[in-house]
């Protein structure tokens, strides 16, 4: 499994301080009793003021109520207190005082200071040398209290061989304990995991019912899967709506390879009519985030006015967008370009070194134009 195929994110806390809904409170009450110094009247005022829950939202104060109970050894508010200096939440980012906060919330045993520790190892953040070993010690304290993003990072480790010894099992049995805990970014390893028979057997029922759990909850990554499986009936029924359904679904969140599988689809009028203009459509969104097929054939569409208004300039961006990531047909097609002067200024050497590129690579085209050229 390459890395690119699973999520590698190293989380932390996702993307904000967990902040549980309160009902009915009554702010006037619980700032009086915060103001007296009560420790837990403090930290849930402050999450009030963080989330806005029955008041105006204030960073900035829930900060300074963070920091009292901090004081006091409130480890909830010490992560968040944490957390807010690290992403600079009411007040300026303070990696020192990030670290200074999230240790002393670990050392009393907070499973997610502890997971947030062993983030700034694995990344090299907030001044830390990167140090594998050390985010392996903190991910596994961590995800032995029941943490489930730990769970999921440590499994990333025995993946990765960071700080532990290559282990495909372990890494299955972190992400299923993580999954099992709630953490849906495990689906996908898993589905992968499944897929590629790593650590497992190889069972792509097992992969498509991870994906499609994922995908039914938004994941476009998944969707993208799902739609892959349902169009070769990998580990279900073969099924082309199903397939167009779920690669639309993709597409749409902006996942460029589902982008360029519909845009191929509606280019060959596969599942679909034949569509060239809608087929251009999707491979240009593609292009744009750096697909190098999509690249070529929106090129190839500029350059024959497929779907599009013929523009040579645009075929000839696109075209050496790509062959300078090594698609041999773009090669040739930019080789045209500079041949003939289409789109570019005309020099008929680089076409042909271009030309000669391509057909070194394999590309039969490139060898019958290498034999025409004039």
């Amino acid at each position: 499994m390459s890395k690119k195929f699973f999520i590698t994110i190293i989380i932390c806390a996702m993307t904000a301080i967990h902040v549980s809904a309160q009902a009915n409170i009554d702010i006037a009450n619980l700032r009086t009793e915060a103001q007296a110094g009560n420790v837990k009247a403090q930290v849930r005022l402050a999450n009030c003021l963080l989330s806005g829950q029955g008041v105006a939202v204030n960073h900035s104060e829930a900060v300074k109520w963070y920091s009292m109970a901090a004081e006091k050894g409130n480890t909830e508010a010490q992560f968040n207190l944490a957390y807010c200096y690290e992403n600079g939440i009411g007040i300026p980012k303070d990696w020192d005082q990030a670290v200074k906060w999230y240790t002393k919330a670990a050392d009393k045993g907070n499973a997610s200071a502890m997971n947030c520790l062993g983030h700034l190892y694995d990344a090299g953040t907030a001044g830390f040398d990167k140090n594998y070993k050390k985010a392996a010690e903190w991910y596994r304290k961590a995800a032995n209290k029941g943490n489930a993003l730990a769970m999921f990072n440590l499994g990333n480790c025995y993946y990765l061989m960071k700080g532990v010894d290559i282990d495909y099992k372990e890494a299955i049995k972190w992400w299923k304990k993580s999954a099992a805990a709630g953490n849906t970014a495990a689906y996908y390893n898993l589905g992968y995991s499944y897929m590629k028979g790593e650590g497992v057997e190889p069972d792509t029922a097992q992969a498509f019912n991870y994906f499609y759990q994922l995908a039914d909850m938004g994941d476009q990554r998944a969707q993208f899967e799902v739609a892959r499986m349902y169009a070769h009936g990998q580990g279900v029924i073969q099924d082309n709506l199903k397939a167009m359904e779920y690669f639309t679904k993709s597409a749409e969140q902006g996942n460029p390879n589902a982008q360029m599988a519909l845009g191929r689809y509606y280019d060959k009028g596969v599942y679909v009519d034949r569509d060239f203009e809608v087929a251009a459509k999707w491979y240009l969104k593609a292009a744009e985030q750096d697909n190098v097929d999509a690249q070529y054939n929106i090129g190839h569409m500029f350059y024959n006015g497929m779907g599009v208004a013929r523009d040579y300039e645009q075929a000839a961006k696109w075209m050496e967008k790509a062959a300078l990531q090594g698609h041999a047909a773009a090669m040739t097609g930019i080789g045209i370009c500079y041949f003939y002067g289409h789109g570019v200024k005309r020099n008929k050497d680089l076409g042909r070194d271009w030309i000669k590129k391509a057909a070194i690579l394999g590309d039969s085209y490139a060898t019958e134009v290498l034999q025409n050229l004039r």
